[in-house]
């Protein structure tokens, strides 16, 4: 006769969330092994708001006060925001797609279907792996920033949290452009589509606060842009913008309803 243990019904929880969560750290760790066999892709993720830090902070005009700014040097608003929003969106809208649709393209996510360990598992691998590399450029343009350019200490308690929802935000969008691409090359086009009109609402080519009311408006909407200037306030020591962050919360729950129900293996 089976006996059932009613009286602590959540250890076989507790048992169950331990093996995942010791499942999700071995892949990880695998993960960043074979993502460091191939460094160039998060290589250039690191080093390139690093370079447009440098070269757009070197000026000296960056740490005079601008009056677009709302008084604010550029070096601590605008450049630093610029540099974390392209991080960002090199890693949500190529890095973490591209991979995955690689995998599926090999047959790893359909092997992976077949095993205990789950594709789901390899997700959120890839999104804690992918979430420490733009925390890694994210610390390293502080670090500079501060050390070479005259930049001002951010204040973390307004910046990690703003970070946090952009990468859930940001994160989700690339979930759906690896559930909805084929193979890797259409991963690489959805991602090249997305990508130009959201850095151009975002300020990336000419920056927002020089763009025309209704441009400026329409950027406010775009998950990329709202992201960027709820990092810059953040940067600067002020609250991000209410709308900037429910822009983000809304793109993520949207986005990662749509990738779960649109995902597949094969």
């Amino acid at each position: 006769m089976t006996v059932i243990d009613v009286r602590h019904p959540s250890r076989r929880l507790q048992r169950d969330a331990g093996a995942l969560l010791r499942t999700l750290a071995r892949l990880t760790v695998v993960e960043a092994r074979l993502m460091l066999r191939e460094a160039a892709a998060p290589l250039f993720t690191v080093l390139l708001p690093i370079v447009l830090l440098v070269a757009f902070g070197l000026p000296a005009s960056t740490r005079r006060p601008d009056p677009v700014l709302g008084g604010h040097r550029s070096i601590d608003t605008l450049i630093p925001s610029m540099s974390i929003m392209v991080a960002m969106a090199m890693v949500a809208f190529f890095m973490l797609p591209v991979v995955l649709t690689t995998y599926r393209e090999k047959g790893v996510l359909r092997r992976l279907s077949t095993t205990p360990v789950r594709p789901a598992a390899l997700l959120g691998a890839q999104l804690v792996m992918n979430a420490g590399v733009v925390l890694f450029a994210t610390l390293l343009t502080m670090l500079i920033g501060v050390a070479a350019l005259d930049m001002r200490m951010p204040d973390p308690l307004l910046v990690l949290p703003t970070l946090a929802l952009g990468i859930l935000g940001l994160f989700s969008l690339g979930l759906v452009i690896a559930a909805l691409a084929a193979t890797a090359k259409a991963a690489t086009g959805y991602a090249l589509a997305v990508w130009f009109p959201s850095a151009f609402f975002a300020g990336l080519w000419v920056p927002v606060e020089y763009l025309p009311a209704a441009l400026r408006r329409i950027g406010d909407f775009t998950p990329l842009g709202a992201f960027r200037q709820a990092i810059q306030a953040a940067w600067s020591g002020e609250p991000p913008h209410a709308l900037h962050l429910l822009v983000l919360a809304a793109t993520f729950v949207a986005a990662s309803t749509l990738a779960v129900r649109t995902f597949r293996t094969t």
